[in-house]
């Protein structure tokens, strides 16, 4: 763009715009003003001002973590507080203040290198609260849900929403301020809704209907239309931390083949304004459910399963924690991963409860269909080259995992002697390392570890290993030997189990191969005895596999049959041998394994290869045009063992056994979480969280609702509800969405309806002095908040005023957001790379896909001015939007046109003036229009709604 340029537009927005508003700027860049200010009261409450204090600045030594608490003294609880901190009605007797105030600095709180002091506004509010009698309240989050009475007022209410906020705001001295103008209302709400702008005749026509029902008519219309769920989608994609490429990569980015099955299930689920209960449940159980096998609805599964790839499972599981407790429920559940939470009543045994759910669920191979893909030729092509790469895989996992088993057989020694060594537990987080073949694997010594300690101590084989690994070093020779002659002796006469080629052979009490390998290389340690043991399995597995070559080899065509039971068939028919290969080759051993984990395990070139044909399958998901949309689900199997707490987050450090259940603060006091069923356990988990007597989950979300209407919820800090939270701005409020919800069925398009219908929602956003001092942060909701487009509804919006969009399709495979030139579909469908996150993602607040966002930071940067002057997406956009009017020949016309379809209005006579000079005689298809076009798309009331 060349100076001259940036000069006009300089003028030129320097004289646009309306008298009653803001001038407009291009900076895209109007600071709101959210000013610091607190809403007195008269009197302290403790929810709403004592709370925070102790939350903030003592409950990181003085609350829930018993493993943190410092002079055992508990700030939450008022029993423990008042028995030694707090003497109710009398501040200056209270260790509490007196530590507050103290000069000491050994004694004063919190001790100065926290950088927490306590303002005296604080104290004094402390104070206050103490000579008052220092009543505790429950924390509100956590208190039942009851549908309040809705409150009288003095003034005009048209809605019970209006009643709850104008009976505040009537309790200042204040009001709402007066309703917007209906082009503005149509524009606010089909931008909320659809995150479109009007179309200038549905302006046109909402302005000319009389009816007093004509917004209500609006509104259905805007929620019956399809971009409403892309809209909506959007906003519940950052909750559900979507993405379209795994995280983590060092180098470059790997993309998931089906995540967009998951966004076009949200996209349909709002469309149909699916019941929340049953929203929730699909995202978290529709495996459990009983649907068909390809059910569109199993692709909900994509809540659970989209997000990070983290390498370590226990991250994986630990984000799947995190989306699930603080997306739903506003709880800070994950805090919990190494300790008790500071602050909330969540201790680490309720985190492993819910590791417990989750754990128990993995991933298909081959993930199921969504619906019945249409038999085309693309399919059937696709069909048989998948087949093709999936049996080239097949053949080399099978093969080479085989091979591994057979080493690890050979490898006995290797992993008897790292026991005997001591050697710890092995962190198995740790088992994407690549492997030689004489390298030690973690997890095949884990399960050597627990294998033997389950076996008793007189199993035939393992019996003289854990007798004598008790044996002091210093008596281990003498003892052995003794031992030895004892076990020989409890076998009886040798010639009881002579024979051993007989199918019908006999074992003793203790297996014969393991005293005679013992007597004949008599241990002094137990590494000793490991290399004996592992001398034995190794001689033995090599009989086994030369035993069945032979045999086999007796089977070729010409050659002489041998009998079954002749001494050849020894190291096969031997019940000694069997007792031995039983440790080797029987399910749940050491060494035998799925393909699956064994190809964990697999050395590192031999890794690679079989990497690469998977994802030559993968590339096939990816790319295709006959590949067909699947369903990234999960199945819940049976553990084999108990789930333990990781004791300080460390999973070789293991504590009690836990059960997976619900989070106990949000049980009854009186009872005892019931026990989620094995198979059901993430089914289970939901229909706690969308239980109607869980306090949490309705608030959570309604608040979130009505944030995406206001631009903040009444709850500031959405996805935490915990004790650290802010309280409320309008808690009854908040209570009676809450219910109303309910009585509703769950019903998003009807909780649109209530809040969009209310004054409040329908109020301007202009100044007003006299409540900006009584309320600076408009707590009180005595204007509209005026917001930002996010970048999603900006770059639509765009292309809708310049006639570009298209609509016609919807879902499918993601697009590439950036490319040039641009692809004229909704922003939702686009790309979205956790991995490289775009500079125009990043410029424009949008959600990190790493983690669950439920409110985007708002930030006022110089970029965003720099897209508005120099992108050539917005260029473009402003050709196109002037090319739609370059045949309307009347130049004022021409003006009014571009006002109409940018704004959804007329332009007033100074702002069609000043457009008019600016173009002055310029030819229809001239760049001025192009520029008057790019600055009526660049202006703040474009980017902004009022």
């Amino acid at each position: 763009m060349n100076r001259t340029f940036r000069v006009r537009i300089s003028c030129w927005i320097a004289r646009i715009g309306r008298s009653a508003t803001l001038a407009l700027h291009i900076g895209f860049g109007i600071v709101a003003c959210w000013l610091g200010g607190e809403i007195g009261a008269a009197e302290v409450g403790f929810n709403e001002d004592v709370r925070p204090i102790l939350a903030e600045h003592c409950l990181h030594c003085h609350g829930p973590d018993e493993a943190e608490r410092q002079g055992d003294l508990r700030l939450d609880l008022e029993s423990a507080a008042k028995a030694v901190a707090i003497v109710p009605g009398a501040p200056d007797q209270s260790l509490l203040i007196e530590r507050l105030i103290t000069d000491d600095a050994d004694l004063r709180m919190p001790p100065a290198d926290t950088g927490k002091p306590l303002s005296s506004a604080q104290i004094e509010t402390l104070r206050q609260w103490i000579s008052a009698g220092a009543k505790y309240q429950g924390h509100w989050a956590f208190e039942p849900i009851r549908k309040p009475e809705v409150p009288s007022v003095q003034g005009d209410a048209l809605t019970e929403i209006d009643r709850f906020v104008v009976s505040q705001l009537e309790a200042r001295g204040l009001h709402l301020a007066p309703v917007v103008s209906r082009p503005q209302l149509i524009r606010r709400a089909s931008l909320d809704l659809i995150g479109l702008p009007p179309t200038w005749e549905e302006v046109q026509a909402f302005v000319s209907d009389p009816d007093p029902d004509a917004f209500a008519r609006v509104i259905d219309r805007l929620l019956e239309s399809p971009r409403y769920g892309e809209r909506w989608g959007r906003h519940w994609l950052d909750i559900a931390r979507y993405a379209d490429t795994h995280g983590g990569a060092a180098i470059g980015f790997k993309r998931f083949p089906f995540s967009y099955t998951y966004r076009d299930y949200v996209i349909k689920a709002f469309n149909a304004d699916l019941p929340y209960d049953r929203f929730v449940t699909e995202q978290l159980a529709a495996d459990q459910l009983g649907l068909a096998e390809n059910d569109p609805a199993l692709a909900a599964l994509g809540f659970l399963t989209v997000g990070m790839q983290f390498r370590n499972p226990h991250d994986v599981i630990d984000d799947q924690i995190d989306v699930v407790t603080r997306g739903l429920m506003g709880l800070t559940v994950a805090c919990a991963r190494c300790h008790d939470h500071k602050y909330d009543p969540i201790p680490t045994a309720d985190y492993y409860s819910l590791y417990a759910t989750f754990a128990s669920s993995t991933r298909p191979g081959l993930l199921p269909t969504v619906g019945t893909p249409d038999d085309t030729p693309a399919y059937q092509a696709y069909q048989i080259e998948l087949q093709k790469r999936q049996i080239a895989a097949t053949n080399m996992r099978r093969d080479q995992t085989q091979v591994m088993r057979s080493r690890l057989r050979m490898q006995v020694a290797m992993y008897l002697r790292e026991l005997a060594k001591g050697t710890a537990e092995q962190d198995l987080s740790a088992a994407f390392l690549s492997y030689r073949t004489d390298d030690l694997r973690p997890l095949v010594l884990n399960r050597w570890r627990d294998y033997l300690a389950e076996l008793p101590a007189n199993d035939p084989v393992f019996g003289p290993w854990k007798q004598l690994s008790s044996v002091a070093a210093d008596d281990f020779a003498t003892r052995c030997q003794e031992l030895l002659q004892v076990w020989k002796t409890e076998n009886g006469d040798p010639a009881t189990f002579a024979n051993q080629h007989a199918l019908a052979s006999a074992t003793p009490k203790w297996n014969p191969r393991v005293l005679a390998a013992i007597e004949a290389q008599p241990p002094t340690s137990p590494v000793e005895l490991a290399d004996v043991y592992g001398k034995m399995f190794a001689e033995l597995n090599r009989q086994w596999l030369q035993a069945l070559l032979d045999v086999s080899l007796g089977a070729v065509e010409g050659v002489a049959v041998i009998t079954d039971e002749d001494g050849r068939y020894e190291p096969i028919n031997s019940a000694v041998n069997a007792q031995l290969r039983r440790h080797l080759y029987e399910p749940g051993t050491p060494t035998a394994m799925d393909d699956e984990l064994a190809s964990t395990l697999l050395n590192r070139t031999v890794r690679d290869n079989l990497n690469g044909k998977e994802g030559a399958i993968h590339g096939l998901q990816l790319s295709d045009a006959g590949s067909p949309p699947r369903a990234m689900v999960l199945t819940e199997t049976v553990p084999d063992q108990p789930f333990r707490i990781f004791v300080r987050g460390n999973p070789i450090s293991r504590g009690e056994v836990v059960e997976p259940h619900f989070l106990t603060a949000l049980t009854s006091a009186t009872a005892t979480p019931s026990i989620f069923p094995d198979g059901k356990r993430r089914r289970a988990l939901a229909e706690s969280i969308v239980d109607p007597n869980n306090p949490l989950s309705r608030r959570v979300f309604v608040n979130w609702v009505w944030q995406q209407h206001f631009g903040r919820g009444l709850v500031r800090t959405p996805d935490d509800f915990g004790t650290r939270s802010q309280p409320p701005t309008h808690p009854e409020l908040l209570d009676y969405l809450a219910s109303t919800f309910l009585e509703s069925g769950g019903s998003l398009k009807q909780l649109h309806r209530q809040i969009m219908l209310s004054q409040v929602y329908q109020q301007g956003s202009v100044e007003n002095l006299e409540a900006r001092n009584a309320d600076a942060d408009n707590k009180l909701l005595w204007r509209m908040p005026r917001r930002r487009l996010d970048l999603e509804a900006m770059r639509d919006s765009m292309l809708a005023v310049s006639g570009e969009l298209d609509v016609a399709e919807i879902g499918g495979r993601p697009f590439e957001l950036l490319s040039h030139p641009a692809v004229p579909r909704r922003s939702v469908y686009g790309f979205v790379n956790r991995d490289i996150v775009s500079s125009l993602a990043s410029t424009f607040d949008v959600a990190d896909a790493n983690t669950c966002t439920a409110l985007r930071p708002e930030t006022t940067v110089p970029q965003q001015t720099l897209f508005a002057l120099n992108s050539p997406f917005i260029q473009d956009r402003a050709a196109a939007f002037a090319k739609l009017s370059v045949d309307i020949e009347d130049r004022a016309t021409r003006v009014a046109a571009m006002y109409q379809r940018a704004y959804g209005r007329e332009p007033n006579d100074e702002e069609r003036q000043a457009a008019l000079e600016f173009v002055g005689e310029a030819a229809p298809d001239a760049e001025a229009w192009n520029q008057l076009a790019h600055v009526l798309l660049a202006s703040n009331e474009f980017i902004f709604v009022d």
